[in-house]
């Protein structure tokens, strides 16, 4: 009876599939040369389990824990994509050198340290004509370090990725959410944590960067002269 009243307690858990949404970011694409750059795994106070956030009833009692399995290779999978997807060429390591220098052949070594990985779906009691009225916000923030052959930090800084629904609304127009699933709000949110750090000026700087093809203007017309 013990067990059975333990049991009718618990709230069923809700998987989150976490995936990386490659292009997501404009302009965070084929804008580098292509540099070997060593990424080791990314660390994180994050279980293989982890419980990223929940969905709320309309009453405020929390209704379905969203858990994540195994985000942090999900992450270093979505990194190494961003990085290749912007030119460079990620060299895949199984740890973290010793040393914190990139291993022999690659120019550069990426950390990164996934610090929240979060996301939350909020019901109200307003009936719109699209539904059940909710707010959804999707938080990745990673702590991300760049360092060259000698070891020497050339960018230090966290990116953060955000997916917050409904969307401002335009005029008069109802509410009319992007996103309805904790999942694709959430996997939003870490490809621009990815892809934002392709646009990072420091980061940028610290990367060689492919020359921008000069714009060509057109060649003027002779006119011909008034009679």
């Amino acid at each position: 009876m013990a067990l059975a009243l333990a049991l009718t307690g618990c709230k069923p858990r809700a998987g989150i599939d976490l995936h990386y949404l490659p292009d997501f970011v404009a302009g965070s694409q084929s804008i580098f040369r292509p540099a070997k750059i060593a990424v080791p795994p990314t660390t994180g106070n994050i279980a293989d389990d982890f419980e990223a956030g929940k969905i709320y009833a309309a009453d405020g009692t929390a209704q379905t824990p969203l858990v994540v399995a195994d985000a942090l290779h999900i992450f270093t999978n979505g990194l190494i994509k961003g990085l290749a997807d912007a030119g460079l060429v990620p060299v895949v390591l199984d740890s973290n050198p010793d040393d914190g220098k990139p291993p022999e052949g690659s120019d550069f070594i990426l950390t990164s340290d996934l610090e929240q990985l979060e996301v939350n779906k909020r019901f109200s009691a307003e009936q719109t004509i699209h539904g059940q009225y909710f707010t959804m916000r999707a938080v990745v923030r990673v702590k991300y370090q760049l360092k060259n052959r000698e070891g020497a930090m050339l960018y230090s800084d966290e990116v953060t990725g955000i997916e917050s629904e409904p969307p401002n609304p335009v005029g008069a127009e109802v509410f009319l959410p992007l996103e309805t699933d904790p999942a694709e709000s959430l996997s939003v949110a870490l490809s621009r944590a990815v892809g934002l750090l392709m646009l990072q000026p420091n980061f940028r700087d610290a990367l060689p960067m492919r020359a921008v093809a000069p714009t060509l203007l057109p060649t003027p017309t002779p006119q011909s002269p008034h009679p």
